[in-house]
């Protein structure tokens, strides 16, 4: 559960890593995990700017549709469960992610992202490694994704159209969030979409909530839009296998027609201070694995952006918004614009 760009040295040489993990593996090692109990505190008080990573400026111009987004995985602390943003080192790491994956949509959406208590590294890999997974052992950081969308929702206008947007560990918090909350109309209504990416979504996840709908093309609104991506011949993880749903970020279908490196928008990749240092278009083509859900990517260096080896061979996971970046993004604007439209014609 990571974010990271894993980029060879001889390659690429005018910064390290845009990373959170890229040591874990060697943090991990061999020995075993054992569960802590979860602390009982009490709910975060979102009023409180401290407990933002993000969040416009008073004042700020609005840009007319919302983007309320979740970190992936930030912390990796085998002696506290729960990730605490107390520390500057701590804030200062998030805050770099953060600007980075939502700079998919910053240029035309407000963007807010809470601080919530994620379990830590060691604990969420062992977790995730359980099927079905327990989605109790991450209720922490759903609780307060919720506190801090009833704050978003009660300040920004009920009526707004807004984005969800969650990488890994964030994607799974909101995912629960939205099962749990979005058979509301009233909050429903106003999703444009929800890239809820690097997290495994399968049949059982959706049982139970007929609110919720996947992405089935580039431009239908109020859908999940989710996926997972892999090397080819990658191994067993927890993010794919028989069941998981996906969507190609790059031809926009869900079966297995393959997408050429022609489709490809740009893949960005930061520097070790979360600047742009690569934006290349053409970087790959990609095909979904019906049987897996996985979203093979047509790389030929693909072993050189790989996560830690704890996480298996082949496993692209901290990669998977670097790689599609400008899809997503122009992806995003065209169902903002569709949603708009709807609006209008609804006279909303």
């Amino acid at each position: 559960m990571t974010t990271g760009v894993k980029i060879r040295r001889n390659r690429f040489k005018t910064g390290a890593v845009a990373t959170a993990f890229i040591l874990l593996a060697g943090c991990v090692a061999n020995r075993p995990i054992h569960f802590a109990a979860v602390p009982d505190e009490e709910s975060i008080e979102y009023a409180d700017p401290f407990h933002w990573v993000l969040r416009p400026e008073a004042g700020a111009d609005s840009k007319g549709v919302d983007l309320f987004y979740v970190y992936p995985t930030v912390v990796a602390d085998p002696d506290n469960p729960l990730m605490s943003w107390t520390d500057a080192d701590v804030r200062e790491k998030t805050e770099r992610i953060a600007r980075q994956q939502t700079g998919l949509f910053a240029g035309f959406a407000n963007v807010y992202a809470p601080y919530v208590r994620q379990l830590e590294f060691h604990r969420i890999w062992a977790a995730i490694q359980d099927e079905p997974f327990d989605v109790e052992t991450i209720r922490p950081g759903i609780n307060d994704v919720r506190a801090a969308f009833r704050w978003f929702r009660a300040n920004r206008g009920t009526d707004r159209p807004f984005l969800l947007l969650g990488h890994s560990q964030g994607a799974m918090d909101l995912f629960q969030m939205m099962k749990e909350d979005f058979d509301d109309p009233g909050i429903a209504s106003n999703l444009v979409a929800a890239y809820l990416i690097g997290t495994a979504i399968r049949p059982g996840d959706l049982e139970g909530a007929p609110h919720l709908k996947l992405a089935a093309g580039e431009t239908d609104t109020g859908v999940i839009v989710t996926y997972n991506t892999e090397a080819p011949g990658a191994g067993e993880t927890p993010f794919t296998g028989p069941g998981t749903r996906g969507i190609n970020p790059l031809n926009w279908r869900t079966d297995g027609e393959p997408a050429s490196r022609s489709l490809h928008l740009g893949a960005v990749f930061f520097d070790g201070e979360g600047r742009v240092a690569r934006d290349e278009p053409g970087f790959c083509g990609a095909v979904l694995h019906e049987d897996r859900g996985a979203l093979v990517v047509d790389l030929a260096d693909a072993e050189d952006y790989g996560a830690p080896e704890l996480m298996g061979e082949g496993v692209l996971h901290m990669n998977d918004l670097y790689f599609f970046y400008r899809n997503l993004e122009h992806n995003a604007r065209r169902r903002v614009a569709v949603f708009r439209a709807k609006q209008e014609s609804q006279g909303r």
